[in-house]
Formats: C-alpha cells, sequence, structure tokens
C-alpha cells in the first residue's frame, strides 16, 4: 500500500474511533475510500429525521449499510443515500449532474464542504446531519470554503430536514433560483468573511426559507445569520436566530434585494441589528415586508473577541434606493433592548403606519431533528 494513503486511512481511524471504535477496520476503510459508487443505494430508505423537545414528527429510523469516503455523482438522476461519510480533504459529495437526489447521510467533513454542487439543476437534499470536524475550539481560521452545504449554479434545488454544524457557512446557495429549504437545524457558522451566514441566497431570486433554527454561540465567527444577497422575492418564515458576535452582522438581513418578506422569525441575543432590508453598493432595495418579527435580549459591547455593534445597538435598520417602493414594518415586537431608544432607523424608507410594540415575548423553541443512525 502506498505510504499516502496508509497515512489517510490512519488519520481518519483516528477521526472516527470515539464514533464507531468496534465496526471499523483498515480492510473495510480502505473500501469505502476506493470506492465511488453509481449510488448509495444501500440499507432501509425511510425518511429518518424527528423533532425533539414537543417539536413535529418527521420520520423513522435508517441503517446507515457501510462507511464510505468521498463520493461524486456519475450520471443525472443519481440516488446517493444510506451513506457514512467521512472526508478530511475535498468535499464529502460532489454532485455536477442535474436531478441528483442524496438523503439519509451522515456526512463529517474538513477540509472542504460537506455536499459541494454544481449545475445540478433539480438537486435534493433530504435527511442529513452533517458535520465540519477538526475545527478549532472556538473562532475561524483562514479559509472561507469549507461549508455545511454549497451549491452553485443549481436552480429548482430542494434542501429539507437538514441539520448542519460548523461550516465557514452552514449553507451557501449561489446562482440557484427558485431553490426551496425548510426544516433546518443550523449550528455554529465559523466564517470567515465574506462567510459566516448559517444560511445565505447569492443571487438566487425566488428563493424560500421555512421553518429553521439557526443558533451560534461564543465559539462562533459570525457575519449575518440568515441573508438574502441580491436576491429578489425571497420568503423567510417560521424562524429562530440566535446569537451574533459580528459587529457589522444582522439576525436576517435583506442586501440588495427587492420584494422579500419576512415573517414570524425571532431574533434574540443580536447586537447590531434583529432585521435589515438596505441596498447594496449600487444594487437598489425597496419593497421588503417585515412582519409579526420579534427582536430580544440585544447587546451593545465588543463580544467573544470581535469590537462593539457599528450601529450603537439598532434593531431594524431599513434604507431604500431612489425611487423604489418603501419598506413596510407591521404586528412586530422588542424586548430587553441593550439600546432601547434604537429601534428603527431610516423611518423615511418605511411606509406610514409602521407598527413596532415594546413587550414580553417568549422565543420560538429551536428546532432539532433527531436522527436515529443504526
Amino acid at each position: 500500500m502506498a505510504p499516502e494513503l496508509d497515512g489517510l486511512i490512519d488519520f481518519m481511524l483516528r477521526g472516527r474511533q470515539s464514533l464507531e471504535p468496534r465496526r471499523l477496520n483498515r480492510r473495510r476503510l480502505l473500501a469505502g475510500l476506493l470506492a465511488l459508487p453509481a449510488s448509495g443505494a444501500v440499507g432501509a430508505t425511510v425518511p429518518l429525521a424527528q423533532g425533539g423537545s414537543g417539536d413535529k414528527w418527521l420520520g423513522g429510523a435508517v441503517s446507515l449499510a457501510r462507511p464510505s469516503g468521498p463520493v461524486r455523482t456519475r450520471a443525472d438522476g443519481q440516488i446517493i443515500e444510506n451513506l457514512d461519510i467521512y472526508a478530511p480533504y475535498g468535499n464529502g459529495i460532489t454532485v455536477l449532474h442535474q436531478g441528483v437526489i442524496v438523503r439519509s447521510c451522515r456526512i463529517r467533513h474538513a477540509m472542504g464542504s460537506g455536499i459541494y454542487a454544481r449545475g445540478a439543476a433539480g438537486i435534493r437534499l433530504q435527511d442529513l446531519e452533517i458535520d465540519r470536524v477538526g475545527v478549532p475550539p472556538s473562532g475561524t481560521e483562514p479559509s472561507q470554503n469549507r461549508n455545511n452545504i454549497e451549491l452553485e449554479s443549481c436552480p429548482d434545488a430542494i434542501i429539507i430536514r437538514v441539520k448542519a454544524s460548523r461550516g465557514s457557512s452552514n449553507i451557501y446557495v449561489f446562482d440557484c433560483p427558485g431553490t426551496q429549504v425548510s426544516f433546518l437545524e443550523l449550528h455554529d457558522a465559523r466564517g470567515p468573511f465574506p462567510r459566516g451566514q448559517n444560511v445565505q441566497f447569492d443571487r438566487s431570486p425566488d428563493t424560500s426559507l421555512e421553518e429553521f433554527s439557526a443558533e451560534n454561540g461564543p465559539t462562533s465567527w459570525t457575519e449575518d445569520n440568515i441573508s438574502a444577497f441580491h436576491s429578489d422575492r425571497c420568503t423567510i418564515r417560521r424562524g429562530l436566530v440566535f446569537y451574533n458576535n459580528s459587529p457589522t452582522g444582522v439576525g436576517v438581513m435583506l442586501e440588495g434585494s427587492f420584494h422579500c418578506r419576512v415573517d414570524d422569525v425571532d431574533a434574540v441575543q443580536q447586537g447590531n441589528g434583529a432585521f435589515s432590508a438596505v441596498p447594496q453598493g449600487k444594487v437598489g432595495s425597496g419593497g421588503c415586508s417585515f412582519n409579526r418579527c420579534r427582536s430580544r435580549d440585544t447587546y451593545n459591547e465588543p463580544r467573544d473577541g470581535r469590537e462593539a455593534p457599528t450601529s450603537n445597538g439598532l434593531s431594524f435598520h431599513t434604507r431604500i434606493s431612489e425611487g423604489a417602493e418603501k419598506h413596510s414594518v407591521t404586528d412586530c415586537c422588542v424586548y430587553a433592548l441593550a439600546n432601547p431608544r434604537n429601534i428603527i432607523w431610516q423611518r423615511a424608507a418605511v411606509s406610514a403606519g409602521w407598527s413596532i410594540e415594546r413587550k414580553v415575548f417568549d422565543p420560538r423553541p429551536p428546532l432539532r431533528l433527531a436522527f436515529n443512525w443504526q
């Protein structure tokens, strides 16, 4: 066996010992490294995610038939399922074909993305647990290209029932109009800039994000929790954005985007802003709406070794480009603000009759997906 491959196997075995100490051996791991299956169609195919702590039931259990190394697609319409993927280098799964389905997989990646897809129209990612391993105990590192999921030029993608942790961004979607994303449990975005989002839609109009929790903490290196960047007509609804330590990041940012809407989203422990709709450079903004959005427990001082928020603790940040339709803010509320006098700016960018009430509220519970791997 070549010394390089032998060393790689030793590295992978060390990384997996705590997870599967009695099932792995060098022969099986080598088979997983060398196999690039035309389909991962092995074992059970029952949807496997369930909601915890009283949340919605989302499925049953799945057997992961065998460990696997990195996988690449070979044909349109391929199904990759029931794999336990460990990728110390490169991407866990690379998708370069259309109509591909990736489902019921656990993916651990280190130096690349968990799933990277390019030119994969109609891709469907479903029932996945994706974790970036080997990260520093806290904060960021030089590479911005270690996302849990990265899609490029993949129109009409579907992402459903995914738990993702510790990527540069958890989900980064570029040039993917019509993408639909739902039932996400996201944790600990690590950056660095321009990454650091739990979800970013970049030049991806007509996309939607529903039923989600985007949670960070002192180990994170955030920018915006949720970002629609140059992405018109996006819909973001029924979610929780928790914790942000960026001096310039916002809970939900609509940047250089027209006619987006944000409904029933709670922002907790934000500093620079909870909700924002603004132009970006020469790209305008207007006609966005925030409906029943809530913010509480904000901060206005340095945090986790990063500088204090640049907005002085603003809650709602609204600006429009010249001649654009004004934004709307309806039935929103705030509570326990670090700067209770700095709630909305610029008011001239918001339609008359905007409503933000000060009142106590309990934030939405985070989504919890339980993956019963066997």
